[in-house]
């Protein structure tokens, strides 16, 4: 069974990137059908418009 797995931030299609360093992001999550969610402060999930096309993982 494939999951999501926490990252250090990932690279979308059409170049930007979404990283933990980005304002108000606590953590970036990649999942199997390539899309992104990143979690607040407060906890709040959102999903990222656009797909993933690679990523750093954490060491952690």
């Amino acid at each position: 069974m494939r999951r999501s797995i926490m990252v250090f931030g990932c690279t979308m299609e059409d170049g930007s990137q979404v990283t933990c360093d980005d304002d108000g992001v606590v953590s970036v999550r990649v999942h199997p059908d390539h899309s992104v969610s990143v979690t607040n402060s407060n906890n709040d999930e959102s999903t990222v418009d656009g797909k993933w096309v690679g990523y750093v993982p954490r060491f952690n």
